[in-house]
């Protein structure tokens, strides 16, 4: 089906608002962040951005649904190797990749924080998430396919947790002389050896 040029522009427009939306939200937070200041970044008019976007509310959560649905896009790409451990190499490095890059990081504390006082906001990070724990469960699964649903599931929600702490730690580790290859290497490592680090029995019972 053949796209107007009207259709193209208006969706050119649209891409080009997300494009630099990221580099003025980090500049000026979303709650200070204005219709005016993004039509005026992105060179169009202020009823020519309120032609795609008709309030700041609808501008956040189309912005919100552009940097949580790359980030999707992305883990969607890595998965199916040939190779589970090759699968599972993969989306490790990448989740290391972003939780230690800053901009990555900044864009995050930005959406949480807008979450905290957005019910949709709230709602995607938490869809997110769950896609994400999701993804890191079957992968593990298809690495050790030794593990039962539930302690992959355990082994998926450690593997997020130690990644998403990882910038909490970066400081302190390289003080003691590990790079961001160490860290990723320790949680590739940790990911590799989940059908051995299983929620351990309760002493007390039995």
């Amino acid at each position: 089906m053949e796209t107007k040029r009207g259709e193209t522009g208006q969706q050119d427009t649209a891409a080009r608002v997300m494009s630099l939306m990221a580099d003025l939200a980090l500049e000026k937070g979303l709650d200070a962040l204005s219709m005016r200041d993004v039509a005026k970044r992105v060179g169009i008019s202020l009823a020519s951005l309120q032609y795609h976007y008709p309030s700041k509310d609808a501008l956040i959560t189309a912005f919100v649904k552009s940097v949580l649905g790359g980030l999707r896009a992305d883990v969607g790409a890595l998965r199916g190797a040939a190779d589970p451990a090759e699968e599972l190499r993969a989306l490790v490095t990448y989740a290391v990749a972003r939780t230690l890059d800053q901009r990555t990081g900044d864009l995050f504390a930005m959406l949480e924080a807008q979450a905290r006082h957005n019910a949709a906001t709230a709602a995607a990070l938490d869809a997110f998430m769950r896609f994400y724990l999701d993804t890191a469960r079957d992968v593990l699964w298809r690495r050790h396919p030794e593990l039962t649903m539930d302690e992959a599931t355990r082994a998926a929600v450690r593997l997020v947790a130690v990644i998403e702490g990882l910038s909490s730690v970066r400081s302190a580790a390289q003080a003691v002389g590990l790079g961001d290859e160490d860290l990723r290497k320790a949680v590739v490592s940790l990911a590799e050896a989940a059908s051995t680090t299983t929620q351990p029995a309760d002493p007390a019972a039995g």
